[in-house]
């Protein structure tokens, strides 16, 4: 972040309300990006035979797991992570999903969001682990070890292994479900900013990265979640990373497409939050 190293919360005019039966009802528009199944009770019935499950029943798993979700999307976000936490793997999606919102949007330090990474990275790793036919559970080991990437210090080595794991991570997810519009987007972030950081040629040795995977991915994320600030935002960003850090039109047009967008969600509302800061 450039301008502001901290967000606020996600205030009037969004007042998101997502008790009982609404969350429900928004899943599918909230969850069009990431794919994540509802958690229902037949849903949870199926996490219940995951290790170290702290619940007997489906019906409390379910609750509970609800309970952690309508936190991140009201913008609770260290609520959810630790509810998320407290479900062991069965909530491990919904805890790493919430803890990268918590350090991209609420933490001030880059310092302070790579070691929020560090810790959600064994976290998503488990649930890779554990439940590996799942494309979430590629794409939220990606999406950790994206946020340590992308806090890194500009000068600092890139460790090849760890770019290696998020990408295989983002092709994974990919592989299992091909309409997954955030795998689709931070594959195209991943791209853009190995490129940024190492060169063109440096990025394609590395894994492969080039800008036209990257404008690829970049352009079917949109095409997927075309209402999600997200896809605008990461659009902006990595267009940024490719051309060197220069604001051209497309950077900006970007942009204020993300800032015009109506949030559905709190994590929504602040990445148009931080789209406008953008165009100031």
């Amino acid at each position: 972040m450039s301008k502001s190293a901290r967000l606020p919360a996600p205030a009037a005019p969004y007042a998101f309300d997502f008790s009982g039966a609404a969350l429900h009802a928004a899943w599918k528009q909230l969850h069009l990006g990431d794919l994540e199944p509802w958690p229902d009770a037949q849903r949870a019935a199926t996490l219940l035979a995951l290790p170290a499950q702290p619940h007997a029943d489906a019906a409390s798993l379910a609750a509970a797991l609800q309970d952690a979700w309508r936190a991140y999307h009201i913008g609770e976000f260290e609520s959810a992570q630790a509810q998320g936490m407290a479900l062991g793997v069965a909530g491990a999606s919904v805890a790493v999903k919430a803890g990268c919102a918590h350090a991209r949007h609420m933490l001030g330090d880059a310092a302070a969001r790579r070691q929020y990474a560090k810790d959600l990275i064994p976290v998503a790793a488990t649930l890779r682990e554990i439940l590996p036919g799942e494309a979430n559970s590629h794409y939220r080991l990606a999406c950790a070890l994206h946020l340590h990437l992308q806090n890194m210090s500009p000068n600092a080595r890139l460790d090849n292994a760890q770019l290696q794991m998020q990408h295989a991570a983002l092709q994974n997810a990919l592989q299992l479900a091909p309409r997954h519009a955030e795998a689709q987007l931070a594959l195209g972030a991943f791209h853009a900013t190995l490129v940024g950081r190492m060169g063109a040629i440096a990025a394609k040795m590395s894994c492969g990265a080039n800008a036209t995977a990257a404008e690829h991915h970049l352009e079917t994320a949109r095409r997927l979640m075309p209402a999600n600030p997200l896809a605008w935002l990461e659009t902006g960003n990595a267009l940024l990373a490719l051309s060197g850090m220069r604001r051209g039109a497309a950077v900006t047009e970007a942009f204020e497409r993300a800032a015009k967008l109506t949030p559905h969600d709190a994590a929504a509302a602040l990445d148009a939050t931080w789209a406008r800061m953008q165009l100031l």
